[in-house]
């Protein structure tokens, strides 16, 4: 099976874009909006599970059109936290897959580069 494309926004973050422009999509979407709040169709717990996640994911990665993506991983997220023992290893596999694709694991999050910023100058403004 072949390995999944990286998205666009990774492989800048990653540098990996430079590495060969000739093979960047100039036109694939960028997320103009964040991700939002969440369907209200999730109960109280995966609406905590959604903040949880967004509060903790690398800025830029999550988009408007990552939140039936993002949906779906609250939803077993808070399957497995919640009956961990007689969830199906598909589940499970789809999880995984999840939270791998969006930079969640320590493998996946060593491909992503966030730059850093120097320091402000608290008296640049004086």
């Amino acid at each position: 099976m072949p390995r999944p494309r990286t998205p666009q926004a990774l492989r800048v973050l990653n540098g990996t874009s430079k590495d060969h422009p000739g093979r960047q999509n100039k036109d694939q979407p960028t997320p103009e909006k964040g991700i939002g709040p969440c369907n209200k169709s999730l109960n109280e717990y995966e609406r905590e599970i959604w903040d949880e996640i967004v509060g903790i994911s690398y800025a830029g990665v999550l988009g408007e059109a990552d939140r039936i993506a993002l949906e779906m991983m609250c939803r077993l997220i808070a399957e497995m936290r919640l009956n961990f023992d007689d969830m199906p290893a598909a589940k499970l596999t789809q999880l995984s897959g999840l939270i791998g694709r969006f930079g969640m694991t320590p493998a996946d999050r060593t491909k992503i580069i966030v730059t850093k910023q120097a320091p402000k100058n608290p008296f640049a403004a004086l």
